[in-house]
Formats: C-alpha cells, sequence, structure tokens
C-alpha cells in the first residue's frame, strides 16, 4: 500500500491540476483590477475594447441570444468595472468579465 500512494498523489496531482485552467487569456486579460483603477485614458480605451472583444466573442460562440449585455450602456459597464475592482484589486480584467458576465445571466433568468 505505501508504494501505491505516490502513484495516487501523482495522479490525483495530475487531474486537478488539468482542472485548474482550461484556456489561456491573451491581451490585456492580465492586467490587475489595481492596473484598471490607476489607468490613463488612452489605456481605459485599449482595456475596453479588450473587454468588449472577450464580450463579442462569448456573445459569438457561448451566448444563446445575440447579446449578453443588452441594456447596459458604455458608462455601466465602465462603473461596474470600477466598482468590481476597487473591491477586489487583485483580480484580473479576464475574471472580472467572467464575474460581469454571470450576473448579467443572473438577471436574465430573473
Amino acid at each position: 500500500m505505501r508504494a501505491k500512494l505516490p502513484l495516487l498523489l501523482l495522479i490525483l496531482g495530475q487531474v486537478y491540476s488539468a482542472q485548474a485552467q482550461t484556456y489561456v487569456s491573451v491581451g490585456y486579460g492580465g492586467v490587475t483590477c489595481s492596473t484598471w483603477a490607476a489607468r490613463k485614458p488612452i489605456e481605459g480605451k485599449a482595456y475596453e475594447a479588450w473587454i468588449y472583444g472577450y464580450l463579442s466573442a462569448y456573445n459569438a460562440y457561448v451566448y444563446k441570444d445575440s447579446n449578453v449585455i443588452d441594456g447596459v450602456s458604455p458608462e455601466q459597464i465602465r462603473d461596474w468595472f470600477d466598482t468590481f475592482c476597487h473591491g477586489t484589486p487583485n483580480a484580473n480584467l479576464d475574471s472580472a468579465v467572467r464575474v460581469l458576465i454571470g450576473e448579467q445571466l443572473k438577471k436574465g433568468a430573473s
């Protein structure tokens, strides 16, 4: 039994690490919320373009309707990110946009 324990731990470690991250976020997805909060106007435009690209890809390949953020203005998106990032400065834009999508899906379901 003792000889099998390291093998079991190795297999379990591989299974759990395979479940942790299923994709690589490219572009500005790794930008932290603290960087978002300290952004200059030109940086903000680049970050927003990345966010809208993510949302567009979500609409095209995942969402079953036409627009997951239907009825939400650019100012509301910016305000949402400001609020979210203020509370979670170590999060990144990739995780933030996924939280935004989750909130929008809950609103649509209610």
